[in-house]
Parts: C-alpha cells; sequence; structure tokens
C-alpha cells in the first residue's frame, strides 16, 4: 500500500466538549467544494432541506460520541477544520473512529469540515482479518447502529485518510431509513483487493433502506479498493456522484441490493469496473452513466437469479456502450439474462449500440 500524504495538518483532537445550539432555517446551505456532474439532472436530486426546526449542535472540541449523546438526537453542527479521532473503538461488532446513532452531521463544506483518524494513532491492526469471505470492521466514521433509524441528514463534510499501518473503511451508513445524504467527499481510504478482506470501502452504503445521496465525490486517491458499496440496500438513488482512482477494485459495487437508481454517476479510472452489480435483483436504471479507464465499464454478476437493467443516454465507447456478463459467478453459471439489458439512446432502445461481453 503506498503511503498516504495528509492534504493538511489537524488542528483538533477530538477532546471534552461544551455545546451550544444554533436553530437553522430550511434554506441554510452547505459550501461544498464537490462540483455536481456537467449535466445536472432535474428536481429527482435535490438532496431536500433540513427542517427549520432542526437544531443543529455546534461541536467546538471534545469525545465525538459524548458530543453526539449530548446532542439528543439532533445532528451534530461540525466547524470549518479538520477533526481527528484518536484510535478506533469498538461498538456493536464494528471498530470506528466516530459513531453517529440517530440525527446526523452538518458540516461546512467537503473541503472545509474534514474527519479523520489521527495517523499512527491505531491499536487495533490484530483486528483486521486476513482470510476470505471475512470484512474488514473498522470505519473512521460509522453513521447508525444495530437498531433502524430514520431521518438522517449528512451533509458538507470530508472523510479522510491517513496513514494508520493498515486498511480500513470511510464512511458507513447502516440501517438507516431515509437517509438524505448530499456534498460529501471521502478521499484516500486505502484498501488492497476487489473482494474482502481487502475490499475496503470509501463509502459503504449497508441495510439501508430509501437512501439518497447526491453531489458526493470519493476519490481513491490511487490507494483505494472499491470506492461507493452499497450492499444489503433497498431502494437507493444516487445523483451526480463520482468515483474514480480505486486502483484495486470498483468504481460503484452494489451486492445483494434492489431498487437502484443512479443519475449522472461517474466512474472514472478504476482498477475494475466501473459500476459492478453481483446478486442484485430487480430493477436498477442508469441514466446517463460515465464509465471511462476502468477495466470494465458495467458488469453483472448473479447466481440467484437476474435484474433488469435499463442504460439511458449513456457516454459511447467507439459509438458502443459495453456490458460484461461473466459466464459463471461465485462457482455457479451467471442466470442473468442478457434479454433483460436495455440500451436507450435519445429516448429510442438501440441494441445495435449495445455489446455483451462474456468471459
Amino acid at each position: 500500500m503506498a503511503p498516504i500524504r495528509d492534504a493538511r495538518p489537524v488542528r483538533r483532537a477530538l477532546g471534552a466538549v461544551a455545546l451550544a445550539a444554533v436553530v437553522l432555517g430550511a434554506a441554510t446551505a452547505c459550501t461544498s467544494g464537490v462540483s455536481p456532474s456537467p449535466t445536472p439532472s432535474a428536481g429527482e436530486c435535490a438532496p431536500g432541506s433540513a427542517p427549520s426546526t432542526v437544531a443543529y449542535t455546534a461541536l467546538p472540541a471534545g469525545p465525538f460520541s459524548q458530543a453526539v449523546a449530548a446532542a439528543g438526537g439532533l445532528a451534530v453542527r461540525l466547524p470549518a477544520e479538520t477533526l481527528a479521532f484518536q484510535d478506533f473503538t469498538p461498538a456493536d461488532g464494528t471498530l470506528d473512529g466516530g459513531v453517529i446513532g440517530t440525527g446526523g452531521l452538518v458540516g461546512a463544506g467537503a473541503s472545509r469540515s474534514v474527519l479523520e483518524v489521527a495517523a499512527g494513532s491505531s491499536t487495533h491492526a490484530a483486528d483486521i482479518p486476513t482470510t476470505f469471505p471475512a470484512t474488514n470492521q473498522l470505519s473512521v466514521l460509522r453513521i447508525g447502529t444495530a437498531e433502524t433509524t430514520t431521518g438522517t441528514v449528512l451533509r458538507g463534510f470530508g472523510v479522510r485518510g491517513t496513514e494508520l499501518g493498515h486498511l480500513y473503511n470511510g464512511l458507513r451508513v447502516e440501517r438507516v431509513h431515509g437517509l438524505r445524504a448530499s456534498d460529501i467527499a471521502v478521499t484516500a481510504i486505502p484498501g488492497n483487493a476487489a473482494s474482502p478482506p481487502g475490499e475496503t470501502f470509501g463509502v459503504n452504503d449497508f441495510r439501508t433502506v430509501g437512501s439518497r445521496w447526491s453531489r458526493v465525490v470519493v476519490d481513491g486517491a490511487g490507494v483505494g479498493a472499491s470506492g461507493f458499496g452499497v450492499n444489503n440496500a433497498t431502494d437507493i438513488r444516487i445523483c451526480d456522484t463520482v468515483s474514480k482512482h480505486n486502483r484495486f477494485g470498483m468504481g460503484f459495487a452494489f451486492w445483494q441490493s434492489s431498487g437502484i437508481r443512479c443519475v449522472d454517476c461517474r466512474a472514472e479510472d478504476n482498477g475494475r469496473a466501473g459500476f459492478n452489480f453481483e446478486r442484485v435483483t430487480g430493477a436498477t436504471t442508469l441514466i446517463r452513466p460515465v464509465a471511462t479507464g476502468n477495466t470494465y465499464a458495467l458488469r453483472i454478476s448473479n447466481d440467484r437469479g437476474t435484474g433488469t437493467y435499463r442504460i439511458v443516454d449513456p457516454r459511447l465507447t467507439d459509438g458502443h456502450f459495453t456490458v460484461t456478463v461473466p459466464y459463471r459467478y461465485a462457482g455457479s453459471p451467471n442466470l442473468q439474462r442478457l434479454t433483460d439489458i436495455t440500451l436507450v439512446v435519445d429516448g429510442e432502445e438501440r441494441p445495435d449500440l449495445l455489446r455483451i461481453h462474456r468471459y
């Protein structure tokens, strides 16, 4: 793994905290530092505003868990600086730099409010699994707990990798219903493979229902495994999102999920597939996808059945869009039906522009 260098020094470690409540109106905006795609989508990709009655709790300093507990289920408002967790803390079967069970986080911008684990502070290298299929359970930040939560808002902050001597994940959102996440950047989260345990995620949307993501950038910075992961989730929409430079894995990796809609998403210069679907069922729609510089543009594998895929106005390569469908997956025949894959260009189905790659 190449060394990870911080873009700027840590300004504040998280220690004891005093909290101040501030009431923000629905029109409150965050300067994200994350640019939307060149072809922004209409209404469906609007991130939505927080209710005017929500009080965001300022976090001037202190143990993150203490600040979150004192917020009483409201979202925590982050200052415009870098905040560093000291080591990973065990909780609910995972180890995390920080955990938020309810409410959410609102920062001053993706490049201004940045969360990380302080370089060299980890004492949990021995907790990293070494054999497939065990997964890495360490994350810089986890949203959600073992119990289902609702109404979580994430907006205007960054998660950044540092040198800790081992692999770990970035932002993990778990068992949340109705997530609204926007203007987030995740950078340089280390991995070394396209499958567990070396496959880590910059973003891991895990067991959620109804998540809505918009204006997100996941930059593996040449050390990442898979950028944006969706695992065991239902009814997820991802808009105006870029996943790039994940050297070892996928740009977008979907596993055992259903009801997927990606609008203006870009997978650029990733080591394996730009968009990778495994055991995905139900309807998947990709509107204006861009997949450049990846080993595969879009790959579908399913040993449990078939899903329907509608690909609308993608960026074409040499006048075609290529979908890879392996003959086998996980030691079994790939059951994905080729007839369930449809390419639409300028409002018309264009099977003549769709190339199916088998291997």
